[in-house]
């Protein structure tokens, strides 16, 4: 067994490898590094203002406030109906979203749709006030 292969000997060892999900973690220490010596004043502030300042003449030019709203009209708001109906057979809907196989769910139909109309009345008024 060589060092480049795992402990079963079938496919390469990954320490040591540099594959590219490193590169966010460099950027991440040298960026802490950078705002940890700038804070105690290893860096000049000199350095770190020039970027500042390009960053904001970069977006200072010719732009106004009103360029950021949007170039079209939203959609108006849906009118909202007088009847909802998520009450009417809900016992038989909620078991037949349930993330269960089909076959565990066909008895408890057994069960919900004889009730569902049952309450189909009180779901009916229910409707119109929920």
């Amino acid at each position: 067994m060589t060092s480049t292969q795992s402990s079963d000997g079938t496919r390469p060892a990954s320490r040591g490898r540099f594959d590219g999900s490193h590169v966010v973690w460099v950027q991440l220490l040298a960026a802490t590094a950078l705002l940890i010596l700038a804070t105690t004043g290893a860096v000049p502030r000199s350095a770190l203002a020039d970027s500042e300042q390009a960053l904001v003449v970069a977006q200072a030019q010719g732009t106004t406030p009103r360029e950021l709203q949007p170039r079209y009209e939203p959609a108006p708001p849906e009118e909202k109906s007088s009847y909802n109906a998520t009450y009417v057979f809900g016992l038989t809907r909620s078991v037949a979203y349930m993330p269960w196989s089909p076959a565990a769910k066909t008895p408890l139909f057994l069960f919900t749709i004889p009730l569902d109309i049952a309450l189909l009345p009180f779901a009916a008024i229910g409707g119109f006030f929920g």
